[in-house]
C-alpha cells in the first residue's frame, strides 16, 4: 500500500492535503495504532462500534413493527411477571425464544427499581442488549479472523463489519439479530480453528499461502488437547446462546457449513475435535428448560390476561416477502454497504483460491446458507446477515495477500458507488424531511457534505493509496454521513413517528391532566409502538368498536383512521353518541407505504 509523500505540495497534492488535513493518513495512523496488539485492536473496534451505533440510539422512537413488538412483549413480561408469555393481543400461541426478552426485562426492571422516570417507556433501555451484542459480534469476528489472517487483516475484517448497514440496524434496534450474529461468529471462529488444525495434522505440509498452520496454535501454557476442549466449549456455548436468544434458526448456520465441508473433503475427522460432554449438557439444559417453560410456565396472571385480551389485534410482525432467486444478492449491496463493492472485487480471487483450507472453510460458512435462502420463496433480509463476518474475513484475506490490486479496471469502477450511494442516501433523507414535514436540518448539511467529500476521496484515491486505506476512509465517510442522517434527520421526520404524536395528544386532554390517566383507543391504526409508549394498554378495534369504546364514558379518547370513519360515524349515530372531533394528525406509514390521517374523537359529554 502506498502512502502520501511528505514532499507533495501545490498542484500535485490532493485537495484534502493542500490545507494540511491529510484525512486518509490520520485515519490510517489510528488503524495502525489499533493493530499493534490485541488489546489495542479490541479498543479500536469498540470505539468504532460506538461511533457507528450511538447516533440515533437514544433519539429514534420505537420502530414499527418488530422492534416495538419485541419491546412491548418484554414490558408485558416485566409488568405481569410471566416470563414465558410472548403473545400480544389476540394472538395464537407463540414459540419465540426467551433470551433477549429476559435480558431486556432485567435491564428495564433494574432501571425502574432505581427510580428512572418512565423506564418502561424508554426504548433505549430495551436496545442496550442489542448494542452490547453488536459490539460482541464485531470483537468475535476479529477473533474468528485471527484463525485465518494476521492481526492487521483481522482488525480490517472487524472494521468492515462494524461499519456495515446490517450491523447498524441490528445493533440499534431492540431485536435479537445482533445476538444471533455474535453467536454465529463465536461458533464458526472456534470451528474454524479446529478444522484448520485437523487439516494441518492430516497434511503436515501446508502451502505457505495457507495460513491454517500459523494461527490455530494453542497458547504456550495450554496443551493441544486442552485447547481443543476450550474451543469445543466455545462452540457449544455459542450454540446454546444462539438458541437462547434467537431460537431454532441458529443451528442452521452451523449444520450447513459442516455438511458442506464433510462432502467436499470426504472426511468428517475434524468433527471429533468438537466433542464435549459439557457442551452437550449445556445444549440439553437449554432445550429442556425451553420445553418446560413452554409446557408448564405459560400461566396467565389476571393482569396479563386482561391486558393482552383487551389490547385487541396488534399488527403482525415482519414475515418477509416473496421473491425469486437472486433477491439476496441485490439486498447484499445494501446490507453490507460500504463493503459490498470490495466483496465484488475479491470474489473472483477468492474463488480461484477455494482449495486452500482457510478459504474453503469461509466459503462453506457463506455459500450453503446463502443458496438455501435464495431458493426459499420467502425472503427475510436478516437471514443472510450471519454470513457477513465470513465475507469480511475473505475480503481482508485477499487484501492481506496483496491479491486485491485492482487489476481489472472495470471492476475498480465499482468503488465509485461509494460517493454515488452516499449522495443518494443523504439526498433521500433531506428530501424526506422537506417533502413530508416541510422543514430541513441545518446542522445535518455540513456532516452530509463532509461525509460525501470523504467518499469521493476514498473512490478517487484508491489506486494511489490501496484498498485498505481507501476502505477505511469510506467507512469514516459513511459514519459521518450516518451521524447526520440517524441523529439529525430521521428523528425529526415527524410524519414517520405517528405513535409519539398520538401519545402527546392524549396526554394533553383536559381530563388526562386533571386525573393523571386516560384510556386510549385506535381504529385502523394497530401499530405496537402505540401500546409501548402509553403507560396503560390501548384498545385496537374497528370503527364501530371505537364508538362503543367512547359510549362507555370516562376519560377516553379514540383515534380513527380515515378508512374507518364511516363505520365509526354510523355506529355513533345509532348509539346516539355526542362526539367532539379534534385536529387531524397526518403522517406516513412506512410499513404499508401509504399516507395516513388519524382523527381524535372524544365524548361530547
Amino acid at each position: 500500500m502506498k502512502s502520501v509523500s511528505a514532499g507533495r505540495s501545490g498542484r500535485d497534492a490532493p485537495l484534502y492535503a493542500r490545507g494540511g488535513l491529510r484525512l486518509p493518513d490520520r485515519i490510517v495512523e489510528l488503524f495502525d495504532a489499533g493493530s499493534r496488539s490485541d488489546r489495542h485492536a479490541c479498543l479500536f473496534l469498540v470505539l468504532l462500534c460506538l461511533a457507528a451505533l450511538l447516533p440515533g440510539f437514544f433519539s429514534l422512537p420505537p420502530v414499527d413493527r418488530d422492534e416495538a413488538r419485541f419491546a412491548e412483549i418484554t414490558r408485558q413480561m416485566v409488568e405481569t411477571g410471566n416470563l414465558a408469555e410472548t403473545r400480544l393481543g389476540w394472538e395464537g400461541k407463540r414459540t419465540r425464544a426467551f433470551g433477549q426478552h429476559w435480558v431486556q426485562g432485567a435491564i428495564v426492571a433494574a432501571a425502574d427499581a432505581v427510580g428512572v422516570p418512565s423506564a418502561m417507556q424508554r426504548i433505549w433501555f430495551y436496545r442496550l442488549p442489542s448494542l452490547l451484542a453488536a459490539i460482541a459480534a464485531v470483537l468475535l469476528t476479529y477473533w474468528a479472523a485471527l484463525a485465518f489472517t494476521g492481526r492487521r487483516a483481522a482488525l480490517f475484517a472487524g472494521s468492515l463489519l462494524a461499519g456495515s448497514v446490517a450491523l447498524g440496524v441490528a445493533g440499534r434496534l431492540a431485536v435479537p439479530e445482533a445476538a444471533l450474529l455474535a453467536a454465529i461468529a463465536a461458533m464458526m471462529g472456534a470451528m474454524g480453528r479446529l478444522y484448520l488444525a485437523e487439516r494441518h495434522v492430516a497434511s503436515r505440509g501446508a502451502s505457505a499461502l495457507d495460513v491454517s498452520a500459523r494461527h490455530d496454535a494453542a497458547p504456550d501454557d495450554v496443551t493441544g488437547r486442552q485447547w481443543d476442549r476450550r474451543l469445543a466449549l466455545i462452540f457449544w456455548g455459542g450454540l446454546a446462546f444462539g438458541l437462547f436468544a434467537k431460537g431454532l434458526l441458529t443451528p442452521l448456520y452451523v449444520v450447513l457449513p459442516l455438511v458442506a465441508l464433510v462432502a467436499v473433503d470426504r472426511s468428517a475427522r475434524f468433527l471429533r475435535r468438537v466433542r464435549s460432554m459439557g457442551g452437550l449438557a449445556l445444549i440439553v439444559a437449554v432445550a429442556v428448560g425451553w420445553f418446560l417453560l413452554r409446557r408448564y410456565g405459560a400461566f396467565d396472571t389476571q393482569e396479563g390476561l386482561v391486558a393482552r385480551t383487551l389490547l385487541g389485534r396488534v399488527a403482525s410482525d415482519y414475515q418477509g416477502f416473496s421473491g425469486l432467486p437472486g433477491v439476496y444478492f441485490l439486498l447484499f449491496w445494501g446490507l453490507f454497504w460500504p463493503t459490498a463493492p470490495l466483496a465484488a472485487l475479491a470474489a473472483p480471487i477468492v474463488w480461484r483460491a477455494r482449495r486452500l483450507g482457510s478459504v474453503r472453510f469461509l466459503l462453506a460458512w457463506v455459500l450453503p446458507a446463502w443458496l438455501l435462502f435464495e431458493l426459499l420463496p420467502t425472503k427475510v433480509p436478516a437471514y443472510v446477515v450471519p454470513t457477513l463476518p465470513a465475507i469480511a474475513i475473505l475480503v481482508a484475506l485477499a487484501v492481506e495477500r496483496g491479491a486485491l490490486a485492482l487489476g481489472n479496471t472495470k471492476l475498480a469502477r465499482l468503488l465509485w458507488l461509494w460517493p454515488l450511494i452516499g449522495a443518494v442516501i443523504a439526498v433521500a433523507a433531506l428530501l424526506g424531511l422537506a417533502v413530508l414535514d416541510r422543514t430541513t436540518s441545518v446542522f445535518a448539511w455540513p456532516l452530509l457534505l463532509i461525509g460525501f467529500f470523504a467518499l469521493v476521496i476514498a473512490a478517487g484515491s484508491v489506486r494511489e493509496y490501496g484498498i485498505e486505506k481507501s476502505a477505511l476512509v469510506a467507512i469514516v465517510g459513511m459514519l459521518v454521513s450516518g451521524f447526520g442522517v440517524m441523529q439529525l434527520v430521521l428523528p425529526r421526520i415527524e410524519s414517520f413517528w405517528l405513535s409519539p404524536r398520538l401519545v402527546a395528544v392524549a396526554a394533553q386532554e383536559r381530563c388526562a391532566v386533571q386525573s393523571g390517566s386516560i384510556q386510549v383507543g385506535a381504529a385502523g391504526y394497530d401499530e405496537p409502538s402505540l401500546a409501548f409508549l402509553l403507560p396503560t394498554a390501548p384498545r385496537y378495534f374497528d370503527g364501530a368498536g371505537a364508538a362503543d369504546f367512547l359510549k362507555a364514558g370516562g376519560c377516553r379518547i379514540v383515534f380513527v383512521e380515515r378508512r374507518q370513519e364511516a363505520r365509526f360515524a354510523r355506529r355513533a349515530e345509532a348509539l346516539g353518541l355526542r362526539i367532539q372531533r379534534g385536529a387531524d394528525i397526518r403522517g406516513f406509514d412506512y410499513n404499508g407505504l401509504r399516507e395516513m390521517r388519524l382523527t381524535p374523537y372524544r365524548s361530547g359529554s
